[in-house]
């Protein structure tokens, strides 16, 4: 089968690989040229991940990550308010990517071509790239994230929604920290929780002098979250206005983020935040705003054109799931095509029926998770959530896992849903 995928980043990586490996004519396009192993910055590991990684044959090498046993949260005044053992394994975005990418055959890997158009015909569908590039296939895949167009040509009236608050990110390199921030800090995934507002830090791979994504002593980074409350048509066109007073109304690149912004940002840092997050926040050299979206595709598949990822289901970060998810909607494709070789139809209704549900928990569980962060609570749900999620006990163990409270399982809320075994 001739399959073309759109987008080449984790999602698409692991989807590539995954109907390769059963033989499939696998090419994958992606949109930027080169340089996608600079995105992003930490993300948090759970055993679906390591699953997925084991079913391609992928060993989990002791240096993928870094292991965490304890989290701690700070209250504003640098006091320790609590700890929670909690076992996990964080990493760099860029080196997973770079270890996915390190498999994927090169020539089969097309960057600089942008998806265009989409036309879907009889058993066929074809692609057409700003190139003027046309690929005709017998399945496409959409794995372009958030913005997504093949989602638009085939669910137009799905878009992302803004959620009511931002986050600014960014990291601390580990030979730029003291021995009592080394100390105190980086062996931990820490909080501060400030009134309406949330920060999270932990360690993840840096880049070794030879620029190489390493998790060695020394090379090391602090990944730092800063999570605040940002109203659609205020604050938040404020925060996007570049240092040419330009503003597309959805992101920023992070060398275009006004001075006074980031100088601002860093006095309220001083003000609310722990002494030991203000001070990492105040050495972060080029800190970009995120503002935070959710998405919710009512189908993942089309006829013989399917959604993996942040494409058919982008979650608010808390779960830290995002990249679980995608290897899960890679690994449920390629299950599906195998198990129905000859018919792409019930290949696609298989698909889709195993984790259109799961798609939708994770995105309300996400919301539930950050109801407290946003402008405003419009609904009774909503405050009921965001009261009980300023506990930070209940925040450190409820962020960043798979382990989720027995009534928010798919399993209880869609029964004739296919749900895997968490435990």
């Amino acid at each position: 089968m001739r399959v073309t995928i759109v987008g080449g980043s984790i999602g698409g990586l692991f989807t590539g690989l995954a109907l390769l490996q059963q033989g499939h004519d696998v090419q994958i396009y992606e949109a930027v040229d080169s340089g996608l192993d600079a995105r992003g910055a930490g993300i948090t590991t759970h055993r679906a991940l390591f699953d997925a990684m084991e079913k391609l044959g992928i060993a989990v090498e002791s240096d993928l990550g870094i292991v965490i046993k304890t989290r701690k949260t700070f209250a504003t005044d640098g006091s320790e308010l609590s700890a929670l053992d909690f076992t996990q394994i964080t990493t760099s975005w860029g080196k997973l990517y770079l270890s996915l990418l390190s498999r994927f055959p090169n020539t089969r890997y097309h960057g600089g071509l942008r998806l265009e158009h989409v036309e879907q015909y009889g058993e066929k569908v074809t692609a057409t790239f700003s190139s003027g590039k046309s690929v005709e296939s017998d399945l496409l895949i959409g794995a372009d994230g958030i913005r997504s167009v093949v989602r638009a040509a085939i669910v137009p009236n799905a878009h992302p929604r803004y959620v009511g608050y931002s986050a600014w990110r960014g990291y601390v390199s580990e030979r730029d920290l003291s021995e009592q921030e080394r100390k105190e800090l980086f062996p931990y995934f820490t909080f501060c929780l400030p009134p309406g507002e949330q920060v999270i830090a932990y360690p993840i791979a840096g880049l070794s002098d030879d620029n190489q994504h390493s998790v060695e002593v020394g090379n090391r980074r602090y990944n730092v979250v800063w999570y605040r409350p940002a109203d659609q048509e205020g604050k938040l066109q404020d925060l996007l206005t570049d240092i040419n007073g330009n503003n597309n109304g959805e992101s920023i690149a992070p060398n275009l983020v006004r001075p006074e912004v980031i100088n601002s940002m860093r006095r309220d840092a001083e003000e609310r935040l722990s002494p030991q997050h203000a001070s990492l926040i105040s050495r972060i050299d080029t800190p970009f705003i995120q503002p935070v979206y959710d998405l919710e595709s009512p189908c993942m598949v089309k006829g013989n054109i399917a959604l993996v990822g942040d494409a058919a289901f982008t979650a608010r970060p808390h779960l830290g799931m995002g990249t679980t998810k995608a290897a899960e909607d890679a690994i449920a494709l390629a299950s599906a095509v195998s198990r129905h070789p000859a018919d792409i139809p019930a290949a696609m209704a298989h698909y889709e029926n195993n984790r259109l549900a799961t798609g939708v928990a994770i995105v309300n569980r996400s919301r539930q998770l950050g109801a407290y962060l946003q402008a405003t609570q419009a609904t009774p749900a909503e405050r009921q959530y965001a009261e009980r999620h300023r506990q930070p006990e209940r925040i450190m163990r409820e962020t960043a896992t798979d382990q989720w409270p027995d009534e928010q399982r798919p399993d209880k809320q869609w029964p004739d849903k296919q749900w895997p075994d968490k435990q």
